[in-house]
């Protein structure tokens, strides 16, 4: 299969594909700071769903009495479930390693007018060093990125994220994959489709060492055609919700919840093919 970029395809920005030559690079940074306009497209097609989790994310904190509360959005992405939440009232600062995804979040909290209310960093998730201690209420990871590095990364994480969430207050992870369910029915081909663009997922599970090794293959819509755009390798870590719930436990965090989404909060189970768990600071 070519790994070419079109060549009649100018609009579309120059995209970075492993295997050409170029030494190999982290591969979430290939996708989401290399290809960050490619994948702009995919967070595009995902806003309704981005309104739809500041929603329910809001519900969970009115429910609390932290309405109007402080929330680290990590990473954000173009801010799809962020400035929803500045528009429901909440103070929202983001942060994120891609200089493309927040400059598109800038444009969009202008453009809803909640400038005022939406601060951004750029950022690793690894450093959380540029907030103060005890800064915010809540942090949300949403369509999560955890375990697109390390074990230890993930729980590293967690233990700069307690330093800057006040005790009593909250982190909610939203669309962690079900190790679980995983396992029993393996070999899974799964896309993402948007008015604009086609994602197809396929990956092969490493029982032994919990990760899901395969790609994304991006296709964009042109009318009724499809032209491919790129192929980016993945490697994710899944975890079962007791491995989570134990790497949060070690780094100062206890369970609040457990659900199949945050959407619906129906009780967790094994058959549940992704999870949402919400964590408070102790």
């Amino acid at each position: 299969m070519s790994t070419r970029p079109p060549r009649d395809a100018p609009e579309w920005p120059r995209f970075f594909y492993p295997g050409c030559g170029h030494a190999c690079v982290n591969w979430a940074k290939n996708v989401f700071v290399r290809n960050a306009k490619l994948y702009e497209l995919v967070l595009e097609g995902m806003w309704k769903r981005g309104e739809e989790d500041a929603l329910a994310i809001s519900s969970l904190l009115q429910d609390r009495g932290m309405g109007g509360s402080r929330i680290l959005d990590v990473p954000c992405g173009i801010g799809r479930v962020g400035i929803p939440l500045a528009q429901l009232g909440y103070t929202v600062a983001g942060l994120d390693f891609s200089p493309h995804l927040l400059s598109v979040a800038a444009a969009k909290a202008k453009k809803f007018g909640v400038a005022g209310r939406v601060s951004l960093t750029a950022g690793s998730m690894s450093d959380l060093s540029a907030f103060p201690k005890d800064s915010f209420d809540c942090a949300i990871n949403v369509f999560t990125s955890i375990g697109y590095g390390s074990e230890q990364e993930d729980e590293a994480f967690f233990r700069e994220l307690r330093a800057v969430v006040r005790p009593g207050g909250l982190f909610v992870i939203s669309g962690l994959r079900n190790r679980d369910y995983i396992v029993g029915h393996t070999a899974q081909n799964v896309f993402e489709e948007s008015e604009r663009l086609l994602v197809l997922d396929r990956y092969s599970f490493d029982v032994t060492r919990s990760r899901e090794k395969g790609s994304w293959r991006f296709f964009l819509r042109l009318g009724d055609a499809l032209k491919f755009a790129g192929e980016f390798p993945t490697d994710i870590r899944v975890y079962s919700p007791h491995e989570l719930v134990s790497m949060l436990e070690r780094s100062g965090w206890s369970l609040a919840g457990l659900y199949d989404s945050l959407l619906t909060k129906h009780a967790f189970s094994p058959e549940t093919p992704s999870y949402a768990l919400v964590a408070e600071a102790v």
